[in-house]
């Protein structure tokens, strides 16, 4: 089962594998900026998720 401090730790490592890409990934390109707004949607709604869970 999935509990809200999992999805805190999920949330978090997915974070980090994504700065990886995107220092990987050329400034300019359709997937750095399809993946820097994926990674800042992630961000806010784990943060949601974890902040409403108190």
């Amino acid at each position: 089962m999935i509990t809200y401090h999992g999805l805190g730790y999920y949330g978090l490592l997915a974070a980090l594998a994504a700065l990886t890409f995107l220092r990987l990934l050329p400034t300019g390109s359709r997937a750095h900026r399809l993946l820097t707004r994926a990674l800042l949607t992630a961000l806010i709604l784990t943060a949601a998720i974890v902040g409403l869970s108190y």
